[in-house]
Order: C-alpha cells, then sequence, then structure tokens
C-alpha cells in the first residue's frame, strides 16, 4: 500500500494556530484587542498579508472580531450549552442556559403573522404546501449579541382551537416569552407537545441571517428543524433554528434500544 503525503500546513495556518492556543491559554483575554497587523508580522517574522489571511481564518471561526476604526478583539461571548433534553422540561431552559455562564439573556419578538406553508414547513407539519399556518419570528441575544433567530409555525387550525388567535392568545405570541408559554397553552387545549424531534444541519449562513446575527462573511449556522407533535403523534408546531456555530454546543443523551425497537434485523 502506497504511503500518503501530506502537505505542510501552509504558514498563515500556523499562525492562525498560534494565535489560536495563545487565545485559548488566556494570553488574550475576551475582549481584549490582538496586536496589530504590523506589530505581528514583525514579532513572527511574515509579511502582514499572511498575518491578515490568519486573521481571517480567527474571523470565520467565530474567536476574534474586527472593530471598525479600532482593531481586531477576542470575542466576549463564551459557548452556550443546548441541553436537548433539559431544553423543553423547563420552561425558562434557554434563560438559565445563559445566566448559567453570567449572560443576561433576552429575546425579541420582530413578528406574528398568517403565513402559506413553505415546502419545508409543510413536510414537517404533515400538511398541504400553501395552506395557512401562524409564524412567530423572534430573535434571541446574550449581553446584546445576537445568538439565534427562532421561527416556529404553528398549523392554522391549532392555533384557532388553542385560542393563540384570540386577542390573549395573540398578546402571548407578540411578548417575549418562548416555547414553553406556548406549549402551555396548547396543553390546555388537549394539544400539549408529547414527543419532539430535531433535524440538526451546518451551513453557510445567508446574507439576511448574517445580517440579523451580526455575522462575517462565510461564518456557518447551526439550522435545527424541531418538530414539536401530540399524545396522537400529529405535529402541532415546527420551529426552525438558525444559531452561529461558534456560540453554540449541542448536547443529546438517549437510552440504548433493546433489540425489538430496531426496525432492522441485527445480524449476528
Amino acid at each position: 500500500m502506497a504511503e500518503q503525503v501530506f502537505a505542510p500546513k501552509s504558514q498563515y495556518r500556523q499562525i492562525a494556530d498560534l494565535l489560536r492556543e495563545r487565545i485559548d491559554a488566556g494570553f488574550y483575554e475576551p475582549d481584549d484587542p490582538l496586536p496589530s497587523e504590523p506589530e505581528l508580522a514583525a514579532e513572527l517574522g511574515v509579511s502582514r498579508v499572511t498575518i491578515n489571511k490568519a486573521i481571517s481564518l480567527l474571523r470565520i471561526s467565530g474567536l476574534v472580531r474586527v472593530r471598525r476604526g479600532a482593531g481586531t478583539y477576542v470575542r466576549t461571548t463564551p459557548r452556550i450549552t443546548r441541553d436537548a433534553r433539559y431544553r423543553y422540561a423547563h420552561p425558562r431552559a434557554a434563560e438559565l442556559e445563559g445566566r448559567a455562564l453570567g449572560l443576561s439573556p433576552r429575546a425579541e419578538c420582530t413578528e406574528v403573522s398568517k403565513v402559506e406553508a413553505t415546502t419545508e414547513v409543510a413536510a414537517a407539519l404533515g400538511i398541504d404546501e400553501g395552506d395557512p399556518v401562524v409564524v412567530r419570528h423572534r430573535r434571541l441575544f446574550a449581553d446584546d449579541e445576537p445568538t439565534r433567530l427562532a421561527d416556529a409555525y404553528l398549523p392554522w387550525d391549532i392555533a384557532e382551537d388553542a385560542g393563540l388567535l384570540e386577542p390573549e392568545g395573540t398578546e402571548l405570541l407578540e411578548s417575549d416569552a418562548g416555547s414553553g408559554a406556548v406549549y402551555a397553552r396548547l396543553a390546555e387545549r388537549g394539544h400539549g407537545p408529547a414527543r419532539f424531534d430535531e433535524d440538526v444541519t451546518v451551513r453557510v449562513a445567508s446574507d439576511a441571517e448574517a445580517r440579523a446575527l451580526d455575522l462575517e462573511d462565510g461564518q456557518p449556522v447551526i439550522h435545527i428543524t424541531h418538530v414539536a407533535r401530540d399524545a396522537d403523534d400529529r405535529a402541532v408546531e415546527v420551529a426552525l433554528h438558525v444559531m452561529p456555530a461558534h456560540l453554540w454546543r449541542l448536547h443529546y443523551d438517549w437510552s440504548a434500544l433493546v433489540d425489538d425497537e430496531y426496525d432492522i434485523e441485527n445480524e449476528d
């Protein structure tokens, strides 16, 4: 078998690794400015172009941020752990996740309206494309840094039956209340979530998402499609979450299945 030969790591990647190690070790602390490009170039004996490319890697990874006219600074917001099991077992879980790290979380509801279900939303809710749904757009923050976009869609008949189209229900949707408050309202009308499923992907943020989340060009986001189902296994809500990948850690835990729970036969 032929041996594999790997090209040596490029100089700017080595420098990016060095700066990342300094940040991880606390040599550059949160909200500290990095040395200027000429200073780093002189210290490391490379060109400013090489330093600029190295810092661009750190910007895309979310470790540093450029402040126009002021320089490049180490980011201050720590990575937040999203515990999937705990998230929907406690009505204020999202807020508590941030407060546990010393952050001040807040949410703003930017729109509640009646729209036609897109292909993605219709498939998740088990309805036809174009069917009416209620959508609730929210943007969430930690210490005034945008951390998540959350778009929740409810089938029109479910929202109507749960009283969410009445003045009191509309007021709830337009507030900064989290999913727990909406789920409690659904439960009162017999549509309380009994099961959840999620699909998780990673992609580059769209232009609109980058603006809303204050991201650099090319930064990745985590996209979660979260579906809540009632006791009859009907989808009562689909929530689309878009989260800067550098700000989040996703945690999942589950019990092992026994043999007769598998859909396929186990091979010897």
